[in-house]
């Protein structure tokens, strides 16, 4: 597979909104919409789960060749219908935003565990120039200190647009990590090597936001 910008969107669901149920309205217009994103030129994949913490926010990650081919699907002729139509189960406007994770394979691996941790982090300005490398580093901490920690996978990115958040605003920091269940993750936090090294994820940032998905992969057309 290329290399990919992966499209980060949060979209609001209408209450009754049961994305996982074919009975459900929703389901069907979400199919149509991911059939319709599937045809379009640069597309990659996708993979998408609602918040564990939050089901009424749905959360895709659309890996397309580059930002500019997202682009170019949003100024087409079609957009505005697909737009209309997914609408209809939407409560407010998506909130999107493109980043080039790292290290290549680590967004599938993250997102085909059984919960993936979505992790953003917001800067003023901009990230500090080693967040990629201080990412790696915690991630190799945990690999090696806690190799019972179930974490699965992985994978930085920072966004190309500025992101906002209780007033700070810049170029954010997104992390993705594979875990076995949200009890795993929470059950690591409560660790000495979560506690002695979670500054290198910290370092300059003034916000953060985090939940959980389990995600699945979206066969277009199926």
């Amino acid at each position: 597979m290329p290399k990919s910008t992966t499209e980060v969107a949060t979209l609001p669901l209408k209450a009754g909104s049961e994305i996982g149920n074919p009975d459900n309205q929703a389901a069907a217009v979400l199919k149509d919409c991911c059939d319709t994103i599937a045809q379009q030129d640069g597309f990659q994949q996708m993979q998408i789960g609602t918040q564990v913490e939050n089901p009424g926010l749905m959360q895709m990650m659309i890996d397309w060749d580059s930002k500019a081919h997202h682009e170019t699907f949003m100024n087409s002729d079609i957009y505005s219908a697909f737009l209309k139509r997914f609408g209809t189960i939407m409560d407010a406007d998506p909130i999107i935003a493109h980043a080039d994770f790292q290290p290549d394979g680590g967004v599938n691996s993250a997102l085909g565990a059984p919960v993936t941790e979505v992790a953003t982090f917001y800067f003023d300005g901009a990230p500090p120039s080693d967040a990629q490398e201080n990412a790696k580093k915690i991630i190799g901490t945990i690999q090696k200190d806690a190799p019972d920690s179930g974490l699965s996978g992985w994978a930085y990115g920072i966004t190309h647009e500025e992101i906002e958040k209780d007033g700070v605003k810049g170029k954010g920091g997104v992390l993705l990590v594979g875990w076995p269940s949200v009890e795993a993750h929470v059950e690591f936090r409560n660790t000495e090597v979560f506690k002695n090294n979670i500054d290198l994820l910290s370092k300059e940032v003034k916000g953060a936001e985090v939940h959980h998905v389990a995600f699945m992969n979206v066969v277009a057309g199926v």
